[in-house]
């Protein structure tokens, strides 16, 4: 049966029934081989994930309309032009992607591994013994970072979710707003994960500049505080203390509130050493920024 999604209700014995979408559908049944097992994973923004599983290997749909459809089509370029370039990206070389009907669609391979924040679980929890794993994920994802700083290219909307530890490397997703030499800013692009965003980048989003470029340094820092609030569950800046709750404004009203008062950084009590590699990063003016693989030296060095 057919629902208002566009979607089919399809089941497999044993299986609790799924909403399979039907565009996109046919050419990931062909890559998983059949039968094909589908399961739906996010569904969120105008874009929905599947993981579709088979005889022939594990892949990811996602499918956006309405809004979503631009956004998964410039996915789709963004891994078009990168997967030859960033290490970070290979695995687009095996992307596939159409257009429908107010409708975008994108295969990928199912990325096996955990992401940063799921890494750092442990380290949330203040289980010392487990940090060495985290600190070698934090080195990890410093690297590819930097390696796609080299290419030319920056991510956009990095956080410790949108990073796969692979048996292989380090895979970036939900790459929708990365740019680079030959795929400029979105103009709908406003700097991502507002609370991870430079000072700097926020400055250009509020001045009405676009499109909003995203600068390697700006990338450094939500690389440091993406890494500060995988490993204590909190954001960096302590608006407790400034007596601010960030629920209680829009993203334009707490930019503004960000670049007229300097909420000072909180601590990591149960991570000091942590705490005095990335404090530097995040209070360095844009200039004296380290690089992101000079902060993969400084994690090392922990």
């Amino acid at each position: 049966m057919l629902d208002v999604e566009g979607t089919k209700s399809v089941s497999l014995p044993g299986q609790r029934v799924a909403q399979a979408p039907l565009i996109g559908r046919a050419d990931a049944e062909a890559l998983a081989g059949d039968p094909a097992r589908w399961e739906q994973v996010t569904d969120r923004r105008g874009a929905a994930v599947w993981q579709v599983s088979g005889p022939r290997g594990l892949w990811a749909l996602k499918v956006g309309t309405g809004e979503g459809a631009a956004t998964v089509a410039r996915e789709t370029a963004v891994l078009q032009q990168t997967h030859s370039l960033v290490p970070g990206l290979s695995y687009g070389g095996r992307a596939k992607g159409g257009r429908g009907t107010g409708s975008a669609w994108l295969i990928t391979p199912w990325l096996e591994g955990t992401s940063t924040w799921a890494r750092f679980e442990s380290v949330r929890q203040q289980h010392d013994e487990d940090r060495p794993s985290a600190l070698a994920a934090a080195v990890d994802v410093c690297q590819a970072v930097g390696a796609l700083h080299a290419a030319g290219w920056v991510h956009g909307d990095l956080q410790p979710h949108h990073t796969v530890h692979t048996s292989g490397a380090v895979r970036f997703i939900d790459c929708t707003w990365a740019s680079g030499p030959v795929l400029a800013p979105s103009h709908t692009f406003l700097g991502g994960l507002l609370h991870l965003m430079s000072p700097e980048l926020m400055h250009r989003v509020e001045a009405g500049m676009r499109p909003v470029v995203t600068e390697p340094s700006d990338e450094v820092y939500t690389l440091a505080a993406g890494l500060w609030w995988a490993a204590t569950g909190t954001w960096h800046r302590n608006y407790a203390t400034a007596g601010v709750d960030p629920a209680r404004f829009t993203a334009a009203v707490l930019r503004r509130l960000l670049l007229r008062n300097r909420i000072p950084c909180g601590t990591i009590p149960h991570w000091p050493a942590l705490e005095r590699v990335l404090l530097p990063v995040l209070e360095a003016p844009a200039g004296a920024r380290p690089s992101a693989e000079q902060l993969a030296h400084w994690m090392a060095s922990l």
